[in-house]
C-alpha cells in the first residue's frame, strides 16, 4: 500500500477517487497492551475504519511496553495476567498481532513512539519490526513525510499531491497551551507540508495556520493544518496516583479521519473529524 521513496518519506497512491469520498484513520498513543485502554472504542473505530476501506496509520506508541522485569516504571497493578510470563515481550506482540490481524488489509503504516524505542534500546530487540512483518505495514521512522499522490480519471489521468508531515511528539504539552504552541513553529520549519501531525501528549485538537502564498500561477492563502492525535488511554478517576500527585489534567480519547475527495473542479476537498 506504501512505499518508501525517500529516506524518510513513504508513498501512498490511491487511484479513481473523483468524486468519491475515502478516508484514513490518523491514530497515536493505543497503548493497546495497557490495562488501560479502551479497547472497546478501538475496535469500533477499525471496524469502521475496515468497513470505509481507509487505511489506518499508527503515530507511535502503539505499545505501552512498561511492565517488562527492569523497566523502572513498571507497576505490578498495571500488569495485564495474560502477560505474566517469562516472556513478557512475545506474550505483548502475539496479543497486539491478534487483536490487529483482521484489520490487517487496512494497517497501512506504523512508526514507532517513545514507548516503543525506549524498550527496544534497552532490550535490543525490534518489536516494532516484528509487529510491522507480521502485519505486512510499512514501518516508518520517528518522524517523516507521507507523500499522498491522488488520482482522478477523467477524459485523462488527474493527479493531485497531499504532503503530510508527522512526528511521534515531544515533551510534555503544557496544561494551558495543549502543545498548540508548537504549530507555530513546526509551520516555519515544514513549509512544504499540507499536514502537520504528532501525538504523545495525549491531547487531541485541530488547527489550521494561514499562509499567504506565491506560485507561478499567482498569489493565494491557504492553509496548513496541525493535527494532534489523542488517545486510546484512559485517564484515570481515581483523585490518587502519579498522574493527580503532577497535577495532569485527564486527556482526551480517540483518533482523527482525514475524509478526500476529488470534485468535478479537480480541487482536492479534505476535512477532519474527530474518531468519537
Amino acid at each position: 500500500m506504501l512505499q518508501k521513496i525517500f529516506p524518510n518519506t513513504y508513498q501512498f497512491q490511491d487511484f479513481q477517487i473523483y468524486n468519491k469520498e475515502r478516508y484514513f484513520l490518523l491514530i497515536s498513543d493505543v497503548h493497546l497492551d495497557s490495562v488501560h485502554c479502551d479497547r472497546v472504542k478501538l475496535k469500533e473505530h477499525l471496524d469502521l475504519a475496515l468497513e470505509r476501506n481507509a487505511p489506518v496509520f499508527i503515530f507511535g506508541d502503539l505499545l505501552d511496553l512498561m511492565q517488562g522485569k527492569y523497566d523502572p516504571r513498571s507497576n505490578k497493578a498495571d500488569l495485564n495476567p495474560k502477560y505474566n510470563s517469562a516472556k513478557y515481550i512475545d506474550e505483548v506482540i502475539k496479543d497486539v498481532v491478534d487483536f490487529l490481524m483482521p484489520y490487517k488489509s487496512i494497517m497501512a503504516f506504523y512508526s514507532p513512539g517513545n514507548h516503543e524505542t525506549s524498550v527496544e534500546k534497552r532490550i535490543e530487540y525490534g518489536i516494532v519490526d516484528k509487529i510491522c512483518d507480521k502485519l505486512e505495514m510499512m514501518q516508518g521512522n520517528y518522524s517523516g513525510y507521507i507523500y499522498c499522490r491522488f488520482y482522478a480519471y477523467l477524459d485523462d489521468a488527474y493527479k493531485v499531491p497531499l504532503i503530510i508531515s508527522y512526528h511521534h511528539g515531544y515533551g510534555g504539552g503544557g496544561p494551558v497551551t495543549k502543545d498548540s504552541i508548537q504549530s507555530a513553529r513546526k509551520a516555519v520549519y515544514l513549509p512544504d507540508a499540507n499536514i502537520i501531525i504528532s501525538g504523545h501528549t495525549h491531547d487531541r485538537w485541530i488547527m489550521p495556520q494561514t499562509r499567504l502564498r506565491l506560485s507561478r500561477y499567482g498569489e493565494s492563502i491557504d492553509q496548513q493544518w496541525h493535527i494532534k492525535t489523542g488517545t486510546y488511554q484512559n485517564s484515570s478517576i481515581n483523585f490518587n496516583g502519579y498522574a493527580i500527585e503532577k497535577g495532569l489534567a485527564p486527556k482526551s480519547g480517540g483518533g482523527i479521519w482525514l475524509k478526500y475527495t476529488i470534485g468535478s473542479n479537480l480541487k482536492l476537498n479534505y476535512n477532519f473529524q474527530f474518531a468519537e
